[in-house]
């Protein structure tokens, strides 16, 4: 046993500073990790959008009033965010983001004024589930509307507020059978059509539409203007 025992602590000797030689070997190709992002185009004014990253077409092209489903990208990077015209090709708009690693991030295509050049901005997303509640994040990039917007629930979730152009305000909601949340412009126009509420239950009548919110689900509550002025209003689920 004795022999044994010393040919085994020779035989680990003579290879113990292999192992450690291996053990300081730096991995130039380890994986940083993923972050996610999305695209929406949200100027009424303006036509189909292509974004790029780097240079490189990221995702498909995305029309007024509408986004892309989450992409994955390469974390802990920052990146060149461009639109581009669908018929002219050029870019219209451009801004720099740092994507960090296990995030969510919405990339909105809008405008400040009807005559101010069009922007690129960027928003970290909370996406993560709370099983009693929605959790809801309003967003007023309404940059036709002439005024700033009134949020209220009859269920009483959240006090009364408004919202000006480019606010971004978060509320989670226990959603019962009470709830109902509604906008309204603070200085109404007469061409402005019914609007829908956000409520425990959808229905769709001639006096009343709505859309449902579900407990344990995340949203964006976006807030958006027509070529009128007329107030819009579009659920997005990050979930």
């Amino acid at each position: 046993m004795k022999n044994i025992s010393f040919r085994f602590s020779r035989i680990l000797f003579m290879f113990l500073p292999a192992l450690m030689l291996f053990s300081c070997i730096k991995n130039d190709n380890f994986i940083k990790g993923d972050a996610k992002i999305r695209y929406f185009q949200t100027a009424v004014t303006d036509t189909t959008q292509n974004f790029y990253l780097k240079g490189i077409q990221s995702g498909a092209s995305t029309t007024y009033g509408s986004n892309s489903n989450y992409i994955v990208v390469a974390g802990d990077s920052t990146y060149t965010i461009t639109s581009r015209n669908i018929n002219t090709g050029t870019d219209v708009a451009s801004t720099s983001q740092k994507f960090d690693i296990g995030l969510n991030y919405s990339i909105y295509y809008t405008r400040k004024t009807t005559t101010d050049p069009p922007v690129l901005t960027v928003y970290r997303d909370d996406v993560k589930q709370d099983l009693t509640v929605a959790k809801l994040t309003f967003l007023n990039l309404g940059y036709t509307l002439t005024s700033d917007v009134i949020i209220k629930d009859d269920g009483g979730a959240f006090p009364q507020f408004t919202m000006k152009y480019g606010d971004r305000i978060s509320h989670s909601v226990i959603v019962t059978k009470g709830t109902k949340i509604s906008f309204a412009l603070q200085t109404p126009i007469s061409t402005q059509p019914p609007l829908n509420t956000l409520d425990s239950l959808a229905t769709s009548t001639t006096t009343q539409k709505s859309l449902a919110i579900t407990k344990g689900l995340v949203y964006t509550v976006l807030i958006d203007g027509s070529k009128k002025g007329e107030l819009q209003m579009r659920l997005v689920s990050a979930n």
